[in-house]
């Protein structure tokens, strides 16, 4: 495996996301497309306002609409009345940039880099296309592209060093993103905790490292989006990769750090044979 040295949690960057603010624009969607330069794709209707329905290989940030009930209360001459309400709350989405990131660690040539920033960026030319980045995602985050490659949110580490705003960040008509040291979007993350609100990102799995570097605040009027999005990401799917990647964790070593590459390689190769194999077919 590859030695890896992460930033402390508070060190870097972090953004504060406040889904009550959020009215499902799509700006922050599209400001992230237009600066990394990817293509539009074409979606289908899949049931949900959702679009398209994932992350892609194309798309690193998409909003995430969802639907609820939320409890409202009616003061009556006969008393309070409690009643239930249909309610949608709207949920930006990248990658969360693990305090300790589990793709980063998974990676067997190195692939993935960390900066100072706390920024977790896949280096396209040194992908090998093996997929344990997916594999060791718990937010179903990396995604394979049609060059075999992996790709995910950057996030917008390159305008963060020249001193700009991420791209999703600066575009928000509404300001749903607090852009700022770590440790200050920590403190403030902590006090909308007090206040009553919910947060998400400050106490996650140690499988992340703790804490993630897009942490989530909203009322518990809207609270549904999170527990909807992020109830079945973390706890379970982060225990059935620990133990997948037990062997690394124990014993590591340059033997296994290069049979993963092998196998790795193996998975790239046969990815482009059947590349080659398609176009041939396409031609004659």
């Amino acid at each position: 495996m590859v030695s890896i040295k992460f930033p402390k949690p508070d060190e870097g960057y972090a953004v504060l996301v406040d889904l009550d603010k959020c009215i499902g624009c799509r700006a922050c969607q599209l400001a992230c497309k237009d600066w990394n330069g990817r293509p539009a794709e074409k979606t289908v209707f899949t049931g949900t306002l959702t679009s398209p329905k994932s992350l892609t290989a194309d798309d690193w940030k998409v909003v995430f609409y969802y639907e609820g009930a939320t409890t409202k209360k009616l003061l009556t001459p006969a008393g309070e009345v409690a009643f239930s309400q249909f309610d949608m709350a709207f949920l930006p989405y990248n990658c969360l940039h693990c305090a300790a990131a589990p793709c980063a660690r998974a990676c067997p040539v190195g692939a993935i880099k960390v900066t100072g920033e706390g920024a977790v960026v896949i280096n396209k030319d040194e992908c090998i296309g093996c997929g344990y980045c997916e594999t060791a995602c718990p937010y179903d985050v990396p995604k394979r592209g049609s060059d075999g490659k992996y790709y995910k949110c950057t996030f917008c580490v390159d305008r963060i060093q020249n001193g700009k705003l991420p791209a999703c960040v600066e575009v928000c008509p509404t300001n749903v993103f607090t852009f700022g040291p770590a440790k200050d979007v920590m403190e403030l993350a902590k006090k909308e905790q007090e206040k009553g609100r919910v947060v998400y990102g400050l106490e996650a799995s140690s499988y992340v490292g703790g804490s993630v570097r897009w942490i989530y605040v909203t009322s518990e009027r809207r609270s549904f989006a999170v527990k909807q999005h992020f109830t079945d990401k973390t706890p379970r799917s982060a225990q059935e990769i620990r133990e997948l990647l037990k062997p690394v964790t124990i014993y590591g070593g340059a033997a296994l750090a290069a049979s993963l590459a092998v196998l790795g390689l193996a998975a790239w190769r046969r990815y482009r044979t059947e590349e080659k194999k398609t176009k041939l077919e396409e031609e004659s």
